[in-house]
């Protein structure tokens, strides 16, 4: 085999001439995914915070629990909180429950998993997971994101009107 087949991809597509900031279109796409891995995760640490900040200053500026049911935003702004706070439950719940039946099938059925990896080289597709994962993990990102922003909109208004 020549020099410039190794694994079936031409050289000059692994490696770059010492220009660019990565050697690799590999080691870019690893960069790619370990930022979004991050961010992804940040926005989980964020939102929990930000959440519990939340219930903390409508308990502050409120005053009492009834404090907090006279005004319309407290409330609301609990509600949502407190949604941001139920997916993050049940979106740990749902997805260690499928990434564990991911798991358990592809130690179970190491040749179809094999065949699925070769399959899957260079597409677009959601192996390793499944697109129930990658769903999943995408809507429970926006339900945090915006719910959590949605409760700190609903408090600052409350704030303002009190």
């Amino acid at each position: 085999m020549s020099d410039e087949l190794k694994g079936g991809q031409n050289q000059s597509s692994q490696v770059s001439d010492g220009n660019g900031l990565y050697n690799s279109p590999q080691e870019a796409l690893k960069k790619v995914s370990s930022e979004y891995e991050y961010w992804s995760g940040k926005l989980t640490e964020t939102s929990l915070q930000m959440c519990y900040a939340l219930i903390a200053a409508n308990w502050v500026i409120f005053g009492s629990i009834n404090g907090v049911l006279k005004s319309i935003w407290a409330k609301s702004s609990l509600v949502m909180v407190m949604i941001a706070l139920g997916s993050n439950v049940i979106a740990a719940l749902m997805l260690s429950e499928s990434l564990k039946k991911q798991m358990d099938y592809g130690e179970g059925h190491a040749e179809v998993w094999a065949n699925q990896f070769e399959q899957a080289i260079g597409k677009n597709v959601a192996w390793p997971f499944t697109d129930t994962i990658q769903n999943t993990g995408r809507i429970m990102r926006w339900i945090k994101g915006c719910f959590t922003i949605a409760g700190a909109m609903c408090f600052i208004i409350g704030v303002i009107v009190k």
